[in-house]
């Protein structure tokens, strides 16, 4: 027969779960340097003294925050999507593409340029971890499709950041300036954000 959690026990991933949402909207509102954790105890509704029996400093939160957002799910999808070799590489831009819109999160996407800009050294860290490595899938995508024929010769690295800063520059753009004639359906940015994109390093056909 098998033993049934303790209230106690059942309380204490609900209320590290409560304190963690309360930090990340807050560090998205104020920056990391502008929250104080009396702030993110009153947004919780917890008393101060017990987030620090879950997170002995600020900056545990912030670490917290990054490894839950690094091992999402949906990034994790993101992530392995390059790597698909079953795709055409067209085919594999586009999921990717789709695959990195579904993955945005208004809070972090917030929460994460405060960090950058107040210098924070754990906005490094999600970089390395995440955006570099993401930057060096589609780097290796471009320079399949260059090898395949398919792309002309360009700059795989830097047509790789132009690729991921067409959809990054879209989300900033319309979370910091919510203007709604610059919000589009999902599927019709993905479209043309790739249409655009394909169009422009596509190798030509060499007419007679």
């Amino acid at each position: 027969m098998s033993e049934k959690a303790t209230p106690k026990e059942n309380s204490v991933p609900r209320t590290s779960e409560k304190i963690l949402e309360a930090a990340k909207a807050l560090f998205a509102e104020r920056g990391f340097k502008g929250t104080t954790t009396a702030a993110i105890a009153k947004r919780a509704g917890v008393n101060e003294a017990l987030i620090y029996r879950h997170f002995p400093a600020k900056g545990d939160l912030y670490t917290a925050i990054l490894r839950e957002r690094i091992e999402n799910e949906a990034m994790v999808k993101l992530l392995k999507v390059a790597e698909c070799q079953a795709l055409t590489v067209e085919d594999a831009l586009r999921l990717v593409a789709e695959r990195f819109c579904q993955a945005q999160d208004p809070l972090f996407l917030r929460l994460y340029y405060h960090s950058a800009l107040e210098g924070h050294a754990l906005a490094n860290d999600f970089y390395d971890q995440y955006q570099r490595r993401f930057v060096a899938m589609v780097d290796q995508l471009i320079l399949r499709g260059i090898a395949e024929g398919v792309f002309r010769k360009v700059d795989s690295l830097l047509a790789a950041q132009a690729f991921i800063g067409m959809f990054r520059a879209y989300f900033v753009g319309t979370e910091l300036f919510p203007d709604p004639s610059l919000k589009r359906p999902r599927e019709e940015v993905v479209a043309v954000f790739c249409d655009v994109f394909i169009q422009g390093i596509r190798l030509l056909e060499k007419k007679c």
